[in-house]
Parts: structure tokens; sequence; C-alpha cells
């Protein structure tokens, strides 16, 4: 296969599925991860595409991140089952806990339907960048304190994002932080998001927590996103749908944005 024929077929992977892994490019077209990493670099040099850690994402222009992240109402039912199957494993998690911050992802979204507040206990504290979040436990009324952080709203996504948002945040800490991603890659441990405002605020909320939460589904095992959140060892548990691992998390911070 000539090299303008197997950068051609990366290209249409690419823009079919949204992303694109130097291993899976390298066994459909049979070639080795060398030469795709040769292919890519050519590409991103012809400004087709963004090179990341492990693959390519396209090219995002001014603006054009907004698209990337779909509006919840449409994420909210995507892959519903398992996103119930990982709120109820994150109920048990956070059994006890004190404060607690939650992202606007819909994979947390479910957790909104389970978390109770400790028995006899009124004072556990949940603190939300999401509005479908804030409603929805709002209206359970389940005996716990509940606050949205501050923040411009998203147009897509239902979540605050910004710098109000992580001002609001000062002074804060959390015994849990709960949040979702766009990407896992299993074969080096990066995760990545869809927006650099739902990145930065995640970001602050992980700052902020003793233990960090990575609750994703399966679908986003090895999928490429934009924005790298870090590695899975910056986290303390992985939560799925098959239940909760735990992770070698290396002993650093998070910068404190």
């Amino acid at each position: 296969m000539i090299s303008e024929e197997r950068r051609r077929k990366l290209l249409e992977s690419l823009n079919k599925s949204g992303s694109l892994s130097v291993a899976d490019a390298s066994d459909q077209l049979n070639v080795s991860r060398m030469t795709v990493h040769r292919d890519l670099d050519r590409l991103c040099a012809d400004g087709l595409l963004r090179k990341v850690h492990g693959g390519a994402v396209p090219v995002i222009t001014t603006g054009a991140h907004i698209n990337l992240a779909r509006p919840f109402k449409e994420r909210k039912p995507a892959s519903a089952t398992a996103k119930q199957m990982i709120g109820k494993h994150l109920a048990k998690i956070l059994d006890g806990a004190q404060n607690l911050a939650l992202d606007a992802s819909s994979t947390v979204f479910h957790l909104a339907h389970t978390l109770r507040a400790p028995e006899g206990n009124a004072n556990l504290f949940v603190i939300t960048n999401g509005i479908p979040i804030f409603l929805e436990l709002q209206r359970r009324n389940a005996g716990f304190r509940l606050a949205i952080t501050g923040g411009e709203a998203h147009p897509r996504t239902g979540s605050l994002i910004g710098p109000l948002a992580i001002r609001s945040l000062e002074g804060i800490r959390f015994d849990f932080a709960v949040v979702s991603a766009a990407g896992l890659m299993e074969d080096d441990g990066n995760v990545y998001d869809s927006t650099p405002e739902g990145t930065a605020i995640k970001l602050a909320f992980l700052a902020r927590a003793n233990k960090r939460i990575l609750a994703i589904d399966k679908t986003k095992l090895n999928f490429l996103a934009p924005y790298p959140m870090g590695m899975l060892t910056d986290f303390d548990l992985l939560v799925t749908e098959d239940g909760v691992t735990e992770t070698e998390r290396r002993h650093h911070h998070h910068k404190v944005t």
C-alpha cells in the first residue's frame, strides 16, 4: 500500500470514529507502528489532524471544541445500563463520606439516584458543576447539604465552567472527587476529555480531593480525545460497570489552578 493511500485511510478512520490510536491503525493497515507514526506526523504537518500521545484526534478550529461534547440529553441515555451499574458501585464506595465533588458527566449523573447521606448524619456536603445533577439531587431531597459551583453555563453539556467555577472551589477540600472522562487508553493509562473547560474544572475537583475516582463505562476504553487529564495512576479507583479497581496511584498532587 502506497503512503498516500495509507494516509487517506487513516483520515477516513479518524473522521469516522473521532479518534485513532496508533495500535489500531497499525492493525488495520498491517504496517508497523513506526510507519503509522510517520504517516501521522506528515498529516499533522499538513494540518489535517492533531497528534496526541498514542494516536491522533481531529484538528480543532476556533470554537469547534464546543461541538466535541455531545449535549447532556444525548449522552444521558447512552450506555444507560452500564452507567446505572456504575452509579450503584459509586454509592457503596461513597457511603460514609462527608464532602464530595461530582462532575457534570452523564455517567456521574446516575449516582444522583442512589447517593444518600450517612445514617443519622445530615452533614454530608455535595458540590457539583452539573446543572442536571444538581436539580436531580435537589428534587430527591435525600438529606444532605447541596451546592453548585459558580461559572458560565456551557452551551451543550449542562455544566458550569470557566474561571468563576474554579474560583468558587477556593478553600474547599473533599473526601472524594468523582469524575468521568471521554477516553482511557489501556496500553499506557492516559486519560482524555473532550473540552478544555471541562478538563480544567475536573482537575480542580481532583486537586482538592483526598481520594480520586474515575468513573467510565467500557465504551470509553481506548478512545482518544483532544485534552489530556493525566494518567490512570493519578486516580485511587477506577469504576466501570464491571466493578471497582484500585490503581497504583502516584504519590504526588495535581496542581491546584
